[in-house]
C-alpha cells in the first residue's frame, strides 16, 4: 500500500470519528422532544334567556353573560360574570321583580372538536362549575347564596390568519345550562302532594335553566 493511500484512509477514519459523538449527541435530542400543547386566551360575550327560581319567584328570567377564559389542552378555565332579571309568572297577584348578579368559576371540557389547524372547526363541550348569587329586590332587600353550575353546548370556531405564527380565533356557541342554588328558609308545612307514606316540606333546592349564546374571540 502506497504512502498516499494510506494517508487518505486515516483522513477518512478521523472524519468518522469525529462526526460519530456529534450524531450521537443530536439523536437524544430529537427522540426526547415533547409536542407542545396547544393554549389560548378568550373573551366571551352573550345572552341568557329561561326561568330564574328564587324560592316561590318562578317567573321568566333574562340577562347578560361576560367571562375571560384561558384554555390548555382540551380544558379551559373561566371567570365569568351575569346579570339577569327575576320576576314572577304575570298571573301572580304580587308580582315580585328583581335583578340577579352572579360571578363564578366554571371549568370547559371539549368532548370533540375537529381540525384546529383549518380555517373553520366545530367544538362541542361540557362545563360545571360554583358561583356566588346577590339577588336585589325592586321594593327592597337583598338575597345572598351560593350555586352551582352545569351545562353542555356547542361553539363553531373560526381561524383568521391559521396559517400565521399567529393565529387567531373568532365565533359564537349555543349553550344550555342549569343553575342550582339554596333556596330561602320558608315556614311551609309538611305536605303530601299526592299519594305518600310520609309528609315533607317543599324542596328547598332552586333550579334555574338558561338557554346561552353570544359571540367569542381570542387568541
Amino acid at each position: 500500500m502506497t504512502p498516499h493511500r494510506i494517508s487518505l484512509l486515516l483522513s477518512a477514519a478521523a472524519v468518522v470519528i469525529t462526526l460519530a459523538p456529534a450524531r450521537a449527541r443530536a439523536e437524544p435530542a430529537i427522540a426526547t422532544e415533547v409536542p407542545r400543547t396547544p393554549h389560548r386566551y378568550e373573551a366571551r360575550i352573550g345572552m341568557l334567556l329561561g326561568g330564574g327560581d328564587v324560592g316561590d319567584v318562578n317567573g321568566p328570567s333574562r340577562g347578560v353573560h361576560a367571562s375571560l377564559g384561558a384554555r390548555y389542552g382540551e380544558v379551559t378555565g373561566m371567570v365569568e360574570y351575569d346579570y339577569l332579571s327575576i320576576n314572577d309568572e304575570d298571573d301572580q297577584p304580587m308580582h315580585r321583580h328583581g335583578t340577579l348578579s352572579r360571578g363564578g368559576l366554571v371549568a370547559r371540557w371539549s368532548l370533540f372538536h375537529t381540525d384546529d389547524d383549518a380555517a373553520m372547526a366545530v367544538d362541542y363541550w361540557i362545563e360545571g362549575g360554583a358561583g356566588l348569587e346577590r339577588v336585589a329586590w325592586g321594593p327592597g332587600g337583598v338575597l345572598d347564596r351560593p350555586d352551582l353550575v352545569l351545562g353542555f353546548g356547542a361553539e363553531l370556531d373560526g381561524h383568521p390568519y391559521y396559517a400565521s405564527e399567529h393565529p387567531r380565533h373568532l365565533g359564537m356557541w349555543l349553550g344550555l345550562r342549569a343553575v342550582i342554588a339554596r333556596a330561602p328558609a320558608g315556614d311551609e308545612p309538611a305536605v303530601c302532594g299526592g299519594p305518600c307514606s310520609m309528609a315533607t316540606p317543599p324542596s328547598r333546592n332552586d333550579v334555574a335553566l338558561y338557554f346561552s349564546w353570544g359571540m367569542h374571540w381570542g387568541r
